[in-house]
C-alpha cells in the first residue's frame, strides 16, 4: 500500500520537472530575448535613430547621398532568391565587390554576409539574396554596405521585410 503512493509521488516530481524545463526552454528562447531587444529599443531611443538611418528597402528602391539600392520585389520570401542592385557612382573603378551585411531584428539569426560584383565597367553592383528560413512569420532584417576594398566611404544602411 505504502508503495504507489510512493511511486505516485515520483510521477509528480518528474512531471513538475519536465513543465518546468519546457516552460523555461520557451520563456529564455522566445520571450526573453524578445524581451531584451525591446528593453534596449526602449532604453536607448535606437527606434527613432532606427527609422532616420536606415531605408527600407523594396522594389522601389531606396537612394541614400547618390548611393541607390534596389530589390527585384517589395517583399522577401525565405529560401527564395532575390536580386540586389547597388549603385554607388562615388566608388574608385578599382573597387569590384561591396560587401552586403544582414542581422535579423526581432530575433538573432547570426551574420548573413553577401559580396556583390561589379556589373563590366559600370557603378553597379549586383548579387543574389537568399535569406535563411525563420519560425517566425513576419521578421525585419537590418543591414548595410560597405565597400570591400579599404575606402572613406560611409556604409549604406538599409532594412529588409521577410515574410513567409
Amino acid at each position: 500500500m505504502i508503495q504507489p503512493v510512493v511511486r505516485t509521488k515520483r510521477y509528480r516530481y518528474v512531471f513538475f520537472a519536465l513543465a518546468a524545463f519546457s516552460s523555461s526552454y520557451g520563456f529564455f528562447h522566445y520571450v526573453a530575448p524578445a524581451l531584451s531587444a525591446y528593453w534596449v529599443t526602449f532604453s536607448t531611443g535606437q527606434e527613432a535613430a532606427m527609422s532616420a538611418q536606415y531605408c527600407s528597402l523594396d522594389k522601389e528602391g531606396c537612394e541614400i547621398e547618390g548611393r541607390r539600392i534596389q530589390l527585384d520585389r517589395d517583399i522577401i520570401k525565405p529560401m527564395k532568391p532575390a536580386k540586389i542592385q547597388v549603385s554607388w557612382p562615388s566608388l574608385p573603378m578599382s573597387t569590384e565587390t561591396v560587401e552586403l551585411t544582414l542581422e535579423g531584428r526581432e530575433m538573432m539569426m547570426g551574420v548573413y554576409r553577401l559580396s556583390l560584383h561589379r556589373q563590366s565597367d559600370t557603378y553597379e553592383f549586383s548579387g543574389e539574396l537568399m535569406l535563411p528560413f525563420c519560425v517566425s512569420d513576419e521578421m525585419t532584417w537590418l543591414g548595410q554596405i560597405t565597400p570591400a576594398t579599404s575606402s572613406s566611404q560611409q556604409p549604406v544602411y538599409f532594412s529588409v521585410r521577410m515574410i513567409k
